[in-house]
């Protein structure tokens, strides 16, 4: 029950960084401003892991999986969240990441042989379609900022399922080694790799803007309070959700983010989501519901 309280949490951390981060992804880019979120993340978390810091973690096998998930699920996952984030906005970036759903109970199967009872695999259809109606038929300002597509949409679409998928893989390479780790420590490894291999890549970047952005010292800060919000606090919720609980399930309550995203916009926009919005939103609920009580 832990597991499923702390995934519903870290979506609604999500949803919340998601639509605060639209117009900073857009002045940093996609690249950047992932390597800035994730150097502040490493600085902020590092007492905890000099204190509670164990060996265990240079065991090959160990290491191998975090650094295969750091680099699927973080460099690879985040850049394409953030550039379908930047092309198609908060609302269609969070449809094309609930494809994640499928993705991890088909590759938990596969490769975990952990499938949920028939029961739960119902709640997780429920949650699945529920949220492909309300943000489909979520009404929307034309003219909105958060609702305007910038650049190719392919690309965006391209990106958001690739997201989707890294997501899924990155929780199925996680989930042998939380059994004998600190799911914090485990996070924190996480992101340590991604932002070292971010941060010597950048010599192969040509025209890197990051230095000259970050002169603008409240959004630099803003970036990293909501790194610390969405990868610090929301990703070690879910890891340490996924430590206690079936990789399924715990993806398909992680991604009720879109669901959580229709009120926040709806009180930010002033624009009301529509009823199938409505009723989308109550099925994702009914979904929830009866994995709760399964």
């Amino acid at each position: 029950m832990i597991g499923y309280i702390l995934a519903i949490g870290a979506a609604a951390t999500w949803s919340m960084v998601a639509l605060s981060a639209t117009r900073i992804v857009r002045y940093f880019g996609s690249y950047n401003y992932n390597l800035l979120r994730l150097i502040g993340i490493v600085v902020l978390f590092l007492p905890y892991i000099v204190i509670n810091w164990d060996p265990i973690y240079f065991n090959q096998s160990i290491f191998i999986a975090i650094f295969l998930s750091s680099v699927i699920g973080i460099i690879i996952g985040d850049t394409f969240l953030f550039v379908c984030l930047k092309r198609l906005g908060p609302r269609r970036q969070a449809l094309l990441f609930s494809l994640q759903i499928p993705f991890t109970i088909i590759l938990a199967e596969i490769f975990l042989q952990t499938l949920p009872s028939i029961v739960e695999l119902f709640g997780c259809f429920l949650i699945f379609f529920g949220i492909i109606v309300a943000i489909q038929f979520n009404r929307t300002i034309p003219d909105d900022d958060l609702e305007n597509i910038q650049g190719n949409k392919y690309i965006g679409l391209i990106a958001g399922v690739g997201l989707a998928l890294c997501q899924a893989i990155g929780i199925i390479l996680m989930k042998p080694a939380l059994e004998v780790t600190d799911p914090i420590i485990v996070s924190y490894v996480r992101v340590l790799i991604a932002a070292i291999l971010m941060f010597l890549s950048l010599g192969f970047l040509k025209n890197n803007n990051l230095l000259e952005r970050m002169k603008d010292v409240k959004k630099t800060f803003y970036s990293i309070f909501l790194g610390f919000m969405g990868m610090g606090v929301g990703m070690t919720m879910l890891i340490i959700a996924l430590k206690n609980g079936d990789p399924g399930i715990i993806s398909t309550l992680s991604s009720t983010m879109p669901i959580m995203i229709i009120p926040i916009l709806w009180i930010v926009t002033k624009n009301y989501a529509g009823h199938l919005a409505v009723i989308g939103a109550t099925l994702t609920c009914f979904g929830a519901g009866i994995i709760f009580l399964s």
